[in-house]
Order: structure tokens, then sequence, then C-alpha cells
């Protein structure tokens, strides 16, 4: 299921799916109308994953924001982290591409 959330007032849509080591998928998904639907059968390798919707608050996909934005949105899933209480989990975009793991950055901020 789908819900809304507030991470430093900026409205983001979370779908949390499965159980297990935890993947934080980053989707600008303005068009999706479910994320739940879209996700779950998408990344089936993945033990947990929590769909985090960036187009509510963002111009953009992660790789079209400026710096300072990368950094505000890194700092509202570092944020998110504290709230699900996840210590080992990596964060990668809808395309692939790593942008943290284990709480490390690893994508060029």
């Amino acid at each position: 299921m789908d819900y809304t959330i507030y991470l430093n007032d900026r409205k983001y849509r979370v779908c949390d799916i499965g159980e297990g080591r935890c993947t934080l998928m980053l989707s600008y998904a303005e068009d999706i109308e479910s994320l739940h639907e879209s996700f779950s059968n998408q990344f089936l390798e993945i033990d947990r994953m929590i769909v985090i919707d960036i187009s509510r608050c963002w111009s953009g996909d992660f790789d079209s924001l400026i710096k300072k934005e990368r950094c505000e949105l890194i700092g509202d899933i570092r944020l998110l982290t504290d709230i699900f209480w996840l210590d080992d989990f990596e964060v990668k975009t809808d395309k692939g591409k790593e942008i943290l793991l284990r709480g490390t950055p690893v994508y060029p901020i």
C-alpha cells in the first residue's frame, strides 16, 4: 500500500514491500498510480524494498537534481532510515544506480 510521509517539510509517497535486508528505491514516479503494483514484481531479487517517489517535491529524477538538492534529498533519506530504524541498507534509483551503501555515499553528491 502506498502512503504519504513528510520529511523535512517535503511530501513523499512511499511503499514498503517485503522483509529482510532493505533497499531504498528512489523513483520519479509522477505518472505511476500504485507504487506497490509497479514495483513489487520488478525487483524480485531484493528482500525488502522501500520505494520513495520523489516527484511530489523535486523537479526531476536524482540525476537531474543540482548538488544542493541532492544533499537535501539524501538528508531526507537519512531521516527516513531513522524513522524505519534501518541500520543496514542501500539506496538505488529505479534505473539501478547505487547512491548510498550502508549509509555511505557512493555517488558524487
